[in-house]
């Protein structure tokens, strides 16, 4: 029979249970980065180049993107601002004119790869020439219209469900894949997740590594990151005050989303990336370690070789994942792409036609490209797509470290609930000792009375370690652009 006290206890814990899956969404969107087309490219020429090597930097640089997104999360749930917006108001307008640039580059380069996985598994899986699948993948713009409506959290939802859905769907694939083949020693895989020193005496080998860590850590997620919980911590304001103040959350919110969203987060990232990413490099080196082929092989050619070297089903397979890859990835560029619109320009057209307006941007050279060079042409896009990609990344990440170690952005007043709350009084010195009583990260928030604010500004370990993973991934991207031009 079950007593008071074990009820009430049932209850708190179906309603812990019920608060985490309410946050579950933003981090696997955010992780859609990790295992898209460009990654997979990636990941099978550092294989067939280096083995299992590879695995290291695989696990290295999710690592790196962790620490860069837990920056994004922090500075979107503690202001309620999104990156784009804070770069418009906190930096002048010429800096913040090029940034706004560099960013619609990197999402038309993001959307390139997007667009030509799809449509070359399109090709592959249903006959369809790769210009018509270009041209298909226009339609998703108006799914992810429909389902992602920030002012809804209904809406957004369900757009989560469908990415979660791509995204499983993805890492179940894979992990079929892995089940088709046969290693040999096991004990090599595991060695890959050491660093191996020689290598990086290697051109070659470093050249591999900057590819990898260019497609794990890219800019537009670091967008998205900062704007995916927008929508909960609007809804935990509007179910405790009937109300809610824009781009500026109570405490309350912050709290209730903060810890929640960066668990989700890192264990989406760690789990997604480097698996996905893993098991590529493991598939990739154990099949087609030191086959010339490989090397450079573009998506429809690692197909062929699966076909070859495995089985018709194994090809059938990775058709499949490659689709779903790019598919979620590519509802997450058109999502970001109205972010950046709203942040840097404050438009106010109609969503479907900013949607719009940015695929056909990344849409036509491709079509034009297929048109005029086929399949190869296409391929020298995706490997240039990711070039560009890793050219930005440092002029997205300065200003999100600049913002998260600066105290005037990154603070709540504690004020501010009192001023939401509609009509209900309460003693200030009463609130302030409720507020204090909550329970804070104590390496990375400060409580202040005098100011009356209390802090989410990096902890020293937070603020140095990103800046050092910034000048590494920095240095990486130059070797690996002056390794192309050289």
């Amino acid at each position: 029979m079950l007593t008071a006290q074990k009820i009430t206890s049932f209850k708190s814990y179906k309603k812990y249970i019920s608060d985490i899956l309410n946050l579950i969404g933003p981090g696997v969107i955010v992780s859609v980065a990790q295992i898209d087309n460009g990654n997979i490219a990636t990941s099978t020429s550092s294989g067939a180049l280096f083995k299992y090597n590879p695995l290291f930097i695989v696990i290295l640089s999710n690592i790196f993107a962790l620490v860069f997104q837990i920056l994004s999360c922090k500075l979107g749930v503690v202001t309620g601002k999104d990156l784009c917006k804070l770069c418009k108001e906190r930096l002048s307008p010429k800096v913040a004119n090029i940034i706004f640039v560099l960013i619609e580059l990197s999402i038309i380069s993001g959307d390139l790869s997007q667009l030509i996985g799809s449509a070359v598994a399109m090709n592959i899986l249903f006959k369809i020439p790769t210009n018509i699948g270009l041209a298909l993948t226009v339609v998703d713009c108006f799914l992810v219209l429909i389902f992602y409506n920030n002012n809804s959290l209904k809406g957004v939802r369900i757009f989560e469900v469908l990415v979660t859905l791509l995204v499983v769907a993805t890492m179940f694939l894979f992990g079929i894949e892995l089940k088709q083949i046969h290693i040999e020693d096991k004990l090599e895989v595991l060695k890959g997740i050491i660093p191996h020193f020689k290598d990086y005496t290697k051109s070659s080998f470093l050249y591999s590594q900057a590819s990898i860590v260019g497609s794990n850590v890219m800019p537009i997620n670091l967008i998205i990151g900062s704007y995916v919980t927008q929508a909960r911590l609007k809804n935990f304001d509007v179910k405790k005050y009937g109300r809610y103040i824009l781009n500026n959350p109570s405490l309350y919110a912050v709290k209730s989303t903060l810890s929640g969203s960066i668990i989700e987060l890192a264990i989406a990232l760690l789990v997604a990336g480097i698996f996905v990413n893993g098991a590529i490099v493991v598939l990739s080196g154990t099949l087609f370690y030191n086959n010339p082929d490989a090397f450079d092989a573009d998506l429809k050619g690692i197909y062929l070789m699966l076909c070859d070297l495995v089985s018709k089903f194994a090809g059938q397979i990775f058709a499949i994942a490659i689709l779903f890859a790019g598919q979620s990835a590519s509802w997450v560029g058109v999502a970001a792409s109205e972010i950046v619109l709203l942040g840097f320009l404050d438009l106010t057209i109609d969503p479907w036609v900013s949607k719009i307006i940015t695929r056909l941007i990344a849409l036509i050279p491709c079509l034009i490209i297929g048109i005029t060079f086929g399949d190869k042409g296409i391929n020298a896009v995706l490997n240039f797509s990711q070039v560009l990609l890793a050219l930005i990344l440092p002029f997205v990440v300065i200003p999100l470290i600049l913002f998260t170690n600066n105290k005037e952005i990154m603070n709540v007043d504690m004020m501010h609930e009192l001023e939401i709350e509609q009509g209900q009084e309460q003693n200030v010195d009463d609130e302030n000792q409720r507020l204090l009583e909550l329970p804070l990260d104590q390496t990375s928030t400060t409580v202040s009375l005098n100011e009356e604010k209390i802090y989410f500004h990096n902890g020293n370990f937070l603020k140095w370690s990103s800046w050092i993973i910034c000048f590494f991934i920095t240095g990486l991207n130059i070797f690996m652009i002056c390794s192309i031009i050289f």
